[in-house]
């Protein structure tokens, strides 16, 4: 007290609180430095090789960094506050990001103008961005491959950016409207699956799930990736944990035409769709078949609205290989050191043969998986092997995939397998700190792969020693 005043003096702020704020300081930093490329060049086009976007990367990734070291220390002893006050966090560190530029990706450009070409009475699965003429959205990726390439997307998706273009037409603003009203969307999405998660995880009334919590709604990959650069991909975590929610509470029917739904987004859920119908398959064949048929009705009924223009066009270069298309994968990264050689050639055979080999080790595991899955917990871990090994191999891998990890801690017992998990989302998005990608991206990826299997092995030697007859696939996995 001052002069003996009689308002008592506050004590320490305590170190959840500082932790807390640590995590939504460090989201505000990565939005701050997105805001300063901006500052300098003023169009939200990206060049990789200048001075501003090497700047704006080492405060960005300096926030990232921040929020996800705060996030790590934070999580255990997250069960100390209340839910009221994680969630007044979780929001200051959603909003934060939510209010960044594109600043590691263009995609959010290239959905706009997916959706103008929807409202040009065009067919985003028959059109390229490139019809769009002189469209204003077509100024930040001009340059990009995906102008001249028609959407891997699905209608529902395409619904979406389309409803996002009418909102900034009618703001007056094409770009910058359209491009904050889809992030708007991206931020809902998030919100809700906050909302489910948070809702599954009290019920449990146990310091774990305080602990999920955080390691969901304050680690920097979900604000940064989703509504910070606005990808598609926030309608994908959004699905999974209703899903899963959905999975937990036996709710299947509900599970399964939710996932459907996703798959009609990106046709990325459509392993797990199937793993999940074959897991019910082995308690009620009757049951598998009625969730195959509600799905296919979902999947129908949304095909439908744009059945005469369905094709494979865009989806066979990520099979057959495109080396234009480069992303952040380790194929890229051998692609890459071939065209710096001089050696073209070479670098589209590897393509070919790292796609083939991918496509071989995604079936091998997705066969896995199927086999030996026996609960809801195996299956989680088994699609996060099969997922592991696509992030690893696939040549269109994309470090915001990292993403459809995300939603299994809601459904993960083990708090080791959570903390990885957690790790590993992390890793991925404070890379961007160095924009060495693909490089970045692979040394986390092999990490990754690392510690997963030393996971697994563990798994494997507590199913030997608790009964050393055991032939097949421990109930976790």
């Amino acid at each position: 007290m001052i002069l003996g005043g009689g308002s008592r003096s506050r004590g320490p702020v305590p170190a959840e609180h500082q932790l807390a704020a640590g995590c939504a300081g460090g989201m505000a930093l990565a939005a701050a430095g997105s805001w300063l490329r901006y500052a300098f060049v003023h169009t939200p086009r990206i060049d990789t090789h200048s001075t501003p976007f090497l700047l704006a990367s080492a405060v960005s990734g300096a926030g990232l960094i921040l929020a996800g070291l705060c996030t790590l220390r934070l999580a255990p002893r997250a069960h100390r506050l209340s839910w009221r006050v994680l969630w007044s966090w979780a929001l200051a560190v959603q909003v934060f990001g939510f209010f960044a530029l594109a600043l590691t990706s263009t995609d959010v450009f290239v959905y706009l103008c997916l959706g103008a070409l929807r409202l040009a009475g065009l067919s985003p699965n028959t059109s390229t961005p490139a019809a769009l003429g002189r469209s204003a959205l077509l100024e930040p990726v001009q340059a990009e491959v995906w102008v001249h390439e028609s959407s891997p997307y699905g209608p529902l998706f395409h619904s979406l950016a389309a409803a996002a273009d009418w909102i900034g037409a009618k703001a007056g603003s094409p770009m910058w409207g359209s491009f904050w009203a889809f992030k708007t969307v991206m931020l809902v999405a998030v919100l809700g699956a906050l909302s489910i998660a948070a809702r599954q995880l009290a019920a449990r009334r146990s310091a774990a799930a305080a602990e999920t919590f955080v390691y969901l709604a304050f680690g920097p990959l979900v604000a940064w990736e989703i509504q910070g650069q606005g990808h598609n991909d926030g309608l994908l975590f959004f699905l999974l944990i209703a899903f899963l929610a959905a999975a937990m509470n036996g709710r299947d029917a509900l599970g399964a035409m939710t996932l459907a739904a996703g798959v009609v987004v990106k046709c990325a859920l459509a392993p797990l769709l199937a793993l999940y119908i074959l897991l019910i398959g082995r308690s009620s064949r009757r049951r598998a078949a009625v969730l195959a048929l509600l799905s296919s009705l979902v999947l129908g009924a949304a095909l439908a609205t744009e059945w005469p223009s369905i094709s494979l066009h865009a989806l066979i270069p990520l099979l057959g290989g495109n080396t234009s298309r480069h992303a952040h994968s380790f194929a890229d990264m051998v692609c890459l050191l071939f065209e710096y050689c001089g050696m073209p050639a070479a670098s589209a055979i590897a393509y070919r043969l790292i796609s083939t080999g991918s496509i071989l080790l995604w079936a091998a595991l997705f066969s896995w998986t199927a086999v030996q899955a026996r609960s809801l917990v195996g299956l989680a871990r088994g699609y996060l092997l099969l997922l592991l090994a696509i992030f690893l191999t696939v040549p269109w891998f994309q470090p915001w995939y990292v993403l459809w990890i995300g939603p299994f801690l809601i459904i993960e017992p083990d708090a080791r397998w959570r903390r990885f998990i957690a790790q590993f989302m992390i890793v991925t998005v404070v890379q961007w700190a160095a924009p060495l990608d693909p490089f970045t991206t692979v040394i986390g990826n092999i990490w990754a792969a690392s510690r997963m299997w030393s996971l697994v092995q563990d798994v494997r030697e507590r199913s030997v020693a608790a009964d050393p007859e055991a032939n097949q696939m421990p109930e976790a996995l």
